[in-house]
């Protein structure tokens, strides 16, 4: 008599990265020895799975889905991934297949449409990343568990490092979880739940399961999340599952393997299937992998050990001793909480008392690499990829950079080749927002020949190459793609000088050129002097990459100076009628714009802004903050004789309207302290300003002048005092005798510490 079809289909019921499902999984199916094994997943994947068993394939991977065609994903989510772990039953089941040489394929519903529908906001949570309902909360209730979590690690996880005597054991485990989840589903309250999600991909399910039956004779495996295992056995109409999946959106979708990593695997990272601890789940399948398991003792003494490597290389003293009894401690704690084995909790709380002695900042520091891990997964050579991840792939080799998932800071000489050949990668990658590599050292591109990076990788970057692919298939040819279609998009000049800046950063010369025709169009036709300005700081910060990137200088030089010709010309009458935000805008850009200036090294460019700042200085309708500033600016360069300039600042601040004294003060104190304190004549001029004021007008004054400081740190302000003092003690000396402090600056000194935010006129 014929085998029934229900007969044959056995279900899994399993974690995902669950390292105890994984070990009874596998024992599992070495008693079944099904004709096929069906996997919970998109089937884009069935393509990939005949490259999981390559020596090469190193988890953390995972699978990315991700929309083929850029206008086709709209603007919602445009990839998927299906993370796997060494340790993740789904892994296990695919190896397990392809060593005995079975058909092994996925059965949940295409990512294509779970795309699609994420894009509708019909679906409420990412693919793989979907918090399930917590049924399993009602059981560990009934067993006495505090949770869910708790209950699944006693039952399946821990349970995996028994190894049952004989196979067919986990077969009856595995039996027993069927029975206990589809209690416990028919027991969840879900009425807050849309089930809509649930009810067609296992619709899809059964349509797959349905088919294999018909086309296998012998057992059919079917590995599963457990909660969907009620479902998949209750009874269904292939009629019915066909109307449910009917006339569902799709976009087209390409697949291919990524590396992930540990701390995406991590529920930290707010994967809704991730777990607590990847790295404690890796000790744990080192354990259940082996043919002869170690015991209980030097299971407990190897996570110890790693433990008090981990807190040495965190400088932090952990002897020999203290990792053997904290391995006694944590099977102690197992013995009394009735466990097989020391969970990590009893891990935890023994390394917390020996190593540590209570103190958990010691163990908060060696969380991420201890028990989360950073592990970062590699793909074999002979692996499919996309083109562009293949091209990285290449360029990591040949600058042997190896991707991390840690911060790690990097030094760059860009007067090497191996230095110049980073930088050229990592600038390449961020133009096409893939951001491996952040530049913290932001001077490092002012004539220092050296680059500060923080390096990181994150899987999310594979989806960022899959979306590039449209600019091009190499990361050369994707970079200066992209940069082109920004700088046709764009009117800003400051935008399309940041475009030129990074194209030669990246060694886009081509591209380079291109955008700069863009900008010098866009300069034809700019009216905002603010944005011109912007745009010259940055073009000529990388002239100075002259010796170390090949450079059209040439057309640079030419460029800023036919843009320092307009900015020049327009800067004074610009500098009328301006809000106070757009002069506080505008007097920033002067300030690049002047210290650009000096770097480019132009005479008559230079000459001419000076003469600049002399005419906004005697024009009436100028912002008062941009007066300010271009007077400074000709005190500092030296061009007006300092009869001139208290002239010039006694007509801004004597008998203007005390708004206009204050921006004009606030413009001209720019800079910082440090130089006020080397310039007495400086100091002196608003010294004598000061001392100057009429009573109602100096304390009309004082809220502009507090107002002014406000840049100045506290030693900054003292010092500022105690060098007022000392000049009105040399002012008020003579030459034959020292004369006491004058009593009138001794009165309104407490004032000026007022003036200055001091509390107290202790010494400095």
């Amino acid at each position: 008599m014929a085998t029934q079809p229900e007969e044959r289909l056995h279900l899994f019921g399993i974690r995902h990265h669950g390292p105890g499902s994984a070990a009874l999984l596998r024992r599992a199916l070495d008693a079944l020895d099904p004709a096929c094994v069906l996997i919970e997943g998109p089937p884009e994947g069935d393509a990939l799975i005949r490259w999981a068993a390559e020596p090469g394939m190193q988890p953390p991977l995972a699978m990315l889905v991700y929309a083929s065609e850029k206008e086709s994903a709209g603007d919602g989510p445009s990839a998927s991934f299906m993370p796997f772990a060494e340790f993740s039953p789904e892994w296990q089941a695919m190896l397990w297949a392809l060593e005995r040489q079975r058909p092994v394929r996925f059965i949940d519903w295409p990512a294509a449409v779970s795309l699609a529908l994420r894009q509708q906001q019909e679906a409420e949570a990412v693919e793989g990343a979907a918090q399930q309902p917590d049924a399993l909360d009602l059981l560990a209730e009934a067993a006495g568990y505090d949770d869910g979590e708790a209950f699944w690690n006693g039952l399946v996880e821990q349970y995996g490092a028994q190894h049952a005597d004989g196979a067919n054991q986990a077969l009856t485990v595995f039996a027993a979880i069927e029975t206990a989840m589809t209690e416990a589903r028919a027991h969840e309250q879900i009425a807050s739940r849309d089930q809509s999600r649930d009810l067609r991909r296992e619709a899809f399910m059964r349509t797959h399961i349905r088919a294999a039956l018909k086309e296998h004779d012998g057992a059919v495996a079917v590995v599963c999340g457990a909660w969907h295992l009620s479902a998949l056995r209750a009874p269904a109409k292939a009629a019915d599952d066909r109307a449910l999946i009917k006339d569902l959106p799709r976009i087209k979708v390409e697949a291919t393997w990524a590396p992930w990593t540990d701390s995406r695997l991590s529920a930290h990272s707010g994967y809704g299937a991730g777990v607590l601890s990847p790295g404690w789940y890796r000790h744990l399948w080192s354990l259940y992998a082996q043919p002869e398991p170690p015991t209980a003792e030097q299971f407990a003494s190897l996570w110890q050990a790693r433990t008090a490597q981990t807190l040495r290389g965190e400088g932090y003293g952990a002897p020999t001793a203290n990792a053997i009894e904290a391995a006694r401690l944590a099977l102690g704690l197992a013995a009394l909480r009735g466990l097989p084995l020391p969970g990590l909790s009893e891990m935890r709380e023994a390394a917390l008392a020996t190593f540590c002695h209570g103190n958990p900042v010691p163990l908060a520091l060696i969380e991420r690499k201890l028990y989360i891990g950073q592990r970062v997964g590699e793909i074999d050579d002979r692996v499919p990829q996309m083109p562009l991840a293949r091209d990285l792939t290449l360029w990591q080799r040949k600058t042997r950079m190896k991707p991390e998932d840690l911060e790690l800071e990097m030094r760059l000489d860009l007067r090497s080749e191996a230095g110049l050949l980073k930088s050229t990668l990592l600038h390449r990658l961020n133009l096409i927002d893939v951001p491996w590599g952040k530049l913290l050292d932001a001077q490092a591109g002012r004539g220092t020949f050296r680059e500060v990076w923080m390096l990181r990788w994150a899987p999310e970057f594979s989806v960022a190459l899959a979306e590039a692919l449209v600019y091009g298939i190499t990361i050369e040819q994707a970079a200066a793609g992209i940069t082109l279609e920004r700088a046709r998009a764009s009117s800003s000049v400051t935008a399309l000088a940041g475009l030129v800046r990074a194209a030669l950063t990246a060694d886009l010369p081509d591209a380079a050129t291109d955008c700069i025709a863009q900008l010098q169009a866009a300069a034809v036709n700019a009216s905002d002097i603010t944005d011109l300005m912007q745009a010259v700081a940055p073009l000529v910060r990388v002239l100075r990459y002259g010796t170390a990137r090949k450079l059209p200088e040439d057309a640079l030089r030419a460029l800023v100076g036919s843009l320092s010709i307009e900015i020049n010309a327009g800067v004074r009458i610009g500098s009328h009628s301006l809000d106070a935000d757009a002069a506080n805008a505008r007097v920033k850009a002067m300030e690049e714009y002047g210290e650009a200036l000096t770097l480019f090294d132009e005479a008559s460019l230079t000459e001419s802004w000076r003469q600049e700042l002399a005419k906004i200085v005697d024009d009436e309708l100028a912002a008062a903050p941009v007066a300010g500033l271009s007077l400074r600016r000709l005190h500092d360069q030296r061009v007006w004789p300092l009869e001139a300039v208290a002239a010039a600042f006694a007509r801004h601040t004597g008998d203007r309207e005390p708004q206009h004294a204050g921006a004009f003060l606030e413009g001209f104190l720019r800079g910082g302290a440090e130089i006020i304190l080397h310039d007495e004549p400086l100091l002196h001029l608003i010294d004598a300003w000061l001392c100057s004021l009429a009573e109602d007008d100096f304390i009309a004054a004082l809220p502009l002048l507090r107002r002014s400081l406000t840049g100045f740190d506290q030693i900054s302000r003292r010092r500022l005092l105690d060098t007022v003092k000392r000049g009105q003690r040399e002012h008020t000396s003579t030459n034959t005798e020292p004369q006491d402090e004058n009593p009138a600056f001794a009165a309104a000194l407490p004032l000026l510490y007022r003036i200055l935010g001091m509390e107290t006129g202790g010494p400095a």
